[in-house]
């Protein structure tokens, strides 16, 4: 049997809908991160980060990281209705400049870090 290049890709993409539809497991690494948080609640993360890690060597770094991460994906969707409303709070409590030094902090950041133009490979 011989199927038209179009009726293949229809098949193929209702088959692979659902497994695209799922929302990422909760080892799914940082990538979870962009939908739980707005990019505004991730750049006061970050900030957090930074002042935290603030003297650490590499490997207490991402010990640190790591141990955030777990407490992040652990927390409950009360808890984590309570830190984003801090976050926001926060963000909103900045002058414009601030916030824009911080975005210049992760953009430098970023491109210190990241082979592809600091897009994080997307």
């Amino acid at each position: 049997m011989r199927f038209a290049p179009f009726a293949l890709a229809a098949v193929l993409t209702l088959a692979t809908a659902p497994v695209l539809a799922d929302p990422p497991p909760q080892g799914a690494g940082m990538g979870a991160m962009r939908g739980m948080f707005s990019p505004e609640e991730r750049m006061m993360m970050f900030a957090d980060s930074m002042k935290a890690t603030a003297g650490m060597s590499d490997d207490q770094k991402h010990a640190y990281r790591q141990k955030h991460r777990a407490e992040l994906m652990a927390m409950s969707d009360g808890d984590r209705a309570k830190l984003k409303a801090d976050l926001d709070a926060r963000w909103a409590a900045l002058s414009d400049a601030q916030k824009s030094d911080l975005k210049a902090q992760i953009e430098a950041w970023r491109a210190a870090h990241h082979h592809d133009g600091g897009s994080g490979g997307q």
